[in-house]
């Protein structure tokens, strides 16, 4: 199949927010996952020379004392964490380039580094606190070792550092009526020195910064604005030991707050598969370079990834990124995820209940089906599920495969006609293809889904009204022929379309023609070619295979 060079290359880092090594893979982890393989595959597909990388965040004190009551080194645990994300990402074909961790020695090269520029460039405060200490546990109490009620919106059951609610960051000190995480005692103020970056000196850049074309979605570029007008805080990057990290160079007792390594993460996840390819770091990260830089995050972490990170990358003078794009959460049956509702799903969980060969996938094709770049929450509804499989996927685009193919075989010995398709149908789908092609950059993959299951529409129906099976039977083979040919190219055509989303059924529609699909082979080219053995394409979903999964849920709504 021939290929369209004419497209531009693009270098493009991509990236997903580092999973916390303390838990494994549940399915809101999954929906960004698949949202940035969907994108990554995309521009893979396109030809553009594409890195995604990822990687654990595994310091702070959560992973220490859940290392301790399960009696091994946090080391010990962050590895384990490790091997089971690799394993639950996996179950969903997702494709990243690199799947490293935070506690590397990559990771303490650039956190020193970055730190050190911070002082160079005078952004660096030390300053006397006032900060919780227990005095029941005997140590201060890290910020997400601090619980109570949220100081701007009044939310309960809140962090010491930011607001699940509202998105509010803030210090611990200012959370109303705080308890300890370990003991639930209330704790007593110490004196205590830590360090502070002064983000307000850096306004003017990072005003500029979020103005850039792309860079954030314009609601989300409002939120931004808004904290930034209502005037930047210091922000300490310092804990007290005994805590899971790496020291802060020239400090007795001092770690870096995890999240101040935890997005360099980003950077030393590329330094080390450049190391492992012969590539170097400096050409996907100085500052200037001509790649592209993409985060995929949750609306939950955007302070950090729109004021901190910026900062850190510029002060020394490595690139920022060229585009943040934010999602929203993970709703199950309507509900927020929640292991006390029965409503908190693992990746793994799904793969294990969910009784039907192609159950990745059809979560792929689901989540990709709801997806645009939009914060809204995204629900995850077993009928829906079930409705959106069946109507697009087997109804539709399996059905017309089932009908060509098999068509084909019995008609035609399992070939390809050497007949000329249907001129319209072939330009119905070139006409789609760049509007398809822009939706995967914009990330609205929901149109994607809509596009190709019209596109099927069309297919269907002409199989439909022009009944290659009369025309066989009247003897008029060259026109069932013609049928025969336009209905396969256009299942080629929507395999491509579909392959960032679906990449094994894709991989199926790949097998019949022993071939590797890139972007341009949507194009109208099969003729007088043998196709392969024809394999069902599509299993329908049917509810029983999700009875396991969602009993939990069902029962709780039932009895709410």
């Amino acid at each position: 199949m021939p290929h369209d060079t004419a497209i531009d290359r693009k270098q493009i880092l991509v990236t997903s927010a580092l999973p916390y090594a303390n838990g494994d893979i549940h399915l809101g982890h999954l929906l960004e996952a698949v949202q940035t393989d969907i994108f990554v595959r995309f521009n893979k597909l396109r030809g553009h020379d594409v890195l995604y990388v990822c990687a654990d965040d595994t310091h702070g004190t959560p992973v220490e004392l859940s290392a301790l009551r399960l009696g091994i080194t946090p080391e010990e645990l962050v590895e384990k964490a490790r091997e089971n994300h690799i394993r639950d990402y996996s179950g969903y074909n997702i494709c990243f380039d690199i799947f490293y961790t935070t506690n590397s020695e990559e990771n303490r090269y650039y956190a020193e580094l970055i730190y050190e520029n911070l002082r160079k460039n005078d952004l660096v405060i030390e300053k006397e606190i006032n900060q919780y200490y227990c005095e029941h546990d005997k140590r201060f109490l890290p910020d997400r070792f601090i619980v109570g009620t949220c100081p701007r919106c009044k939310a309960e059951k809140q962090y010491g550092d930011v607001c699940e609610t509202c998105g509010t960051t803030y210090e611990p000190t200012e959370l109303v009526d705080p308890k300890c995480g370990i003991c639930s005692c209330t704790p007593v103020m110490r004196a205590s020195t830590h360090i502070y970056v002064e983000l307000a000196k850096r306004e003017e850049f990072l005003r500029e910064f979020i103005e850039r074309p792309g860079t954030l979605q314009s609601d989300m570029k409002n939120f931004v604005k808004t904290w930034i007008d209502e005037g930047l805080r210091e922000w300490c990057i310092s804990r007290d030991g005994p805590y899971f990290g790496f020291k802060i160079p020239g400090t007795e007792n001092k770690y870096f707050y995890v999240w101040m390594d935890a997005p360099i993460g980003y950077l030393s996840s590329t330094d080390r598969w450049c190391k492992d390819n012969g590539a170097n770091v400096l050409d996907y990260w100085k500052k200037g370079t001509s790649t592209e830089i993409v985060h995929f995050i949750g609306k939950d972490i955007v302070y950090f990834h729109a004021l901190f990170w910026p900062v850190m990358l510029d002060t020394a003078n490595f690139a920022v990124p060229s585009s943040i794009k934010i999602h929203g959460f993970l709703n199950i049956q309507g509900e927020k995820m929640s292991k006390s509702r029965g409503t908190f799903i693992l990746a793994k969980e799904y793969l294990e209940k969910v009784n039907h060969p192609q159950a990745a996938e059809f979560l792929r094709f689901y989540y990709g089906s709801k997806l645009s770049l939009t914060t809204a929450d995204l629900d995850l509804n077993k009928d829906e599920l079930i409705n959106r499989v069946n109507t697009t996927l087997a109804n539709n685009i399996g059905n017309l495969y089932h009908r060509a193919m098999v068509f084909s075989e019995r008609y035609f010995e399992g070939m390809i006609p050497a007949i000329s398709w249907d001129k319209k149908i072939a330009a119905l789908v070139e006409a789609a293809a760049p509007e398809i092609a822009q939706w995967y950059e914009n990330c609205e993959f929901k149109l994607v889904v809509e596009k190709v299951q019209s596109l099927g529409s069309v297919g269907n129906k002409y199989f439909q009204d022009t009944k290659p099976w009369e025309l066989i039977k009247s003897g008029d083979k060259e026109a069932a022929g013609a049928v025969v040919v336009t209905c396969i190219n256009l299942i080629k055509a929507l395999a491509v379309f579909l392959k960032p989303i679906v990449p094994q059924i894709s991989g199926r529609v790949e097998k019949q023609f022993s071939t590797d699909f890139k972007w341009d082979d949507y194009r109208f080219s099969l003729s007088g070619c043998k196709i392969n053995e024809v394999e069902k394409l599509v299993i329908p979903l049917e509810s029983a295979h999700l009875d396991a999964l969602f009993t939990t849920t069902d029962t709780e709504a039932s009895s709410s």
